[in-house]
């Protein structure tokens, strides 16, 4: 897996979006029902959507949240494992002002973390890593 990072809003075309999302000091996770493990809000940017609306959008569907400030941190490109393609996404950061309810979705539920969740979908440590670049970033305490 190779992913190289630009500033936000640098590339052009993003066909996906990931939000790290905070409620009163803790990171929100959601448990996924397929795949029975926890991961952070994200999803594919919709034909005629802007990577923001789509950010709003994933966030809403997957944690019930519509009540918070939300702005973009960095773009990457993802190359594929087998380099025959790759995609661009966007991360976002979602600074929660009050929940709202779940909507029927492939998320069962939402937990709050002050790290990472052990039982993570993908790599744990890739995650960390990318939490200690939004904590810094944003210069968390």
């Amino acid at each position: 897996m190779a992913i190289t990072e630009y500033p936000a809003e640098k590339l052009d075309t993003i066909e996906f979006v990931v939000i790290f999302t905070r409620y009163q000091n803790k990171w929100v996770y959601c448990w996924h029902k397929y795949r029975q493990s926890f991961e952070h809000p994200a999803g594919h940017v919709e034909a005629n959507e802007t990577p923001l609306e789509a950010a709003k959008r994933e966030l809403f569907e997957e944690t019930g949240i519509r009540d918070c400030d939300i702005i973009p941190l960095w773009d990457y490109t993802y190359i594929w494992e087998n380099s025959k393609g790759s995609n661009n996404g966007r991360v976002f950061y979602a600074k929660v002002n009050s929940l709202g309810s779940l909507p029927e979705s492939e998320m069962e539920r939402i937990e709050f973390f002050d790290t990472v969740p052990e039982n993570y979908t993908y790599n744990r440590e890739d995650e960390i890593r990318d939490i200690e670049k939004v904590e810094r970033i944003l210069k968390f305490e």
